[in-house]
């Protein structure tokens, strides 16, 4: 009971803005004891439970914790349906859900945040407002410091997008910088099977990292689809190194859109052949992704690591072969629509189950 008192009694009076002296003079106790009850080393005499509760405006239940099983049950019943939308790509569904939540919960930030998330994923501009807002509040109330850093790069994300690039900027850079993160501090103070799989965690960030660097770095600036063809390809052949037993996991993913990309680039080039591979090889990172199965990581760089198919989301409900057969029907590969290779694998796309 004391740990419940012990945050709760920290969390309503951080909300409504008063000190430990005021709720002391109120109860007409020492500041001291409620000093200890906040640091967890006693709790208050029950009889001064009810003064508590209706000066805060709460329950003596609530105060308590009595109902916050029961709450979390249900909670959890909303955030594991959760997860199966997020698997199927189902946005929509996942906003209607964490509103529908939040109506039960309204002031539960863990549900806020999941709604922000989507309501930013689902990438429409009327919903821009409410991740703005939603964030701010969150950004606001939040104690968790990890949940602090995503909503200030969903408001900077949200924000670009309304061109109010000043106000982007201002968001992103009180985010701490590439060396000032958790992984990498400790990095240095963790030690044996702890350090390995943080590492092994690090290197597959970074490669990550390293990917979505050159997307916005190919957006920057006017490139050749020969530049282009070689950056990507640079970020496909990091993966191999780092993956080179062919487990790539999740990273299916990434590997899946580079060569949808290097297609696009070799079309462009009028490179049959190259155009060929590339789009054989998404196909069968589509495949995988399309059957995703739970399994381990073997790479020497990577073997600690764990991959699910309950841990994969994706923000559209088409398989990825229906994504693959979308690209595939662009203008880009009309010159060879005509050839063998080409209708053979269109074919395969579009049969594939």
């Amino acid at each position: 009971m004391n740990i419940t008192i012990t945050e709760k009694l920290k969390t309503f009076r951080r909300d409504k803005g008063n000190t430990q002296d005021e709720l002391a003079t109120h109860l007409g106790i020492s500041t001291q004891a409620v000093s200890k009850w906040e640091r967890g080393e006693g709790y208050p005499d029950i009889t001064l439970l009810p003064a508590i509760a209706a000066y805060y405006g709460t329950s003596v239940d609530y105060l308590l914790g009595c109902s916050e099983i029961e709450n979390q049950k249900k909670k959890d019943e909303y955030f594991k349906q959760y997860n199966t939308n997020s698997n199927l790509g189902k946005i929509e569904d996942n906003i209607t859900l964490m509103r529908q939540a939040l109506k039960e919960f309204p002031n539960d930030l863990d549900i806020s945040e999941k709604l922000v998330h989507y309501l930013y994923f689902v990438d429409k501009k009327e919903y821009i407002d409410e991740v703005i807002s939603r964030g701010e509040e969150i950004l606001q109330k939040s104690v968790c410091d990890t949940q602090r850093y995503l909503m200030l790069q969903t408001l900077a994300f949200a924000n670009m997008q309304k061109e109010d690039y000043d106000k982007a900027k201002e968001y992103a850079n009180k985010l701490p910088d590439s060396f000032c993160t958790r992984n990498s501090v400790l990095e240095s103070i963790l030690k044996g099977d702890e350090l390995h799989k943080l590492t092994q965690s690090n290197i597959g960030i970074a490669v990550n990292s390293i990917d979505f660097s050159v997307t916005w770095m190919l957006r920057s600036k006017e490139y050749t689809p020969e530049e282009k063809v070689f950056a990507y390809e640079t970020v496909a052949n990091l993966y191999d190194l780092f993956l080179y037993d062919g487990n790539y996991g999740y990273e299916h993913s990434g590997l899946h859109m580079l060569y949808m990309n290097i297609a696009e680039e070799y079309a462009k080039m009028k490179n049959t052949e190259k155009v060929m591979q590339a789009l054989n090889k998404t196909y069968n990172h589509a495949c995988v992704l399309d059957n995703f199965a739970t399994g381990k990581y073997t790479s020497i760089f990577s073997d600690t690591g764990e991959y699910s198919k309950e841990g994969f989301s994706r923000n559209f409900e088409n398989s990825y072969m229906e994504w693959l057969k979308n690209i595939m029907e662009n203008q880009v590969f009309d010159y060879i629509r005509n050839t063998d290779s080409f209708k053979e694998l269109y074919k395969s796309v579009s049969e594939h189950k």
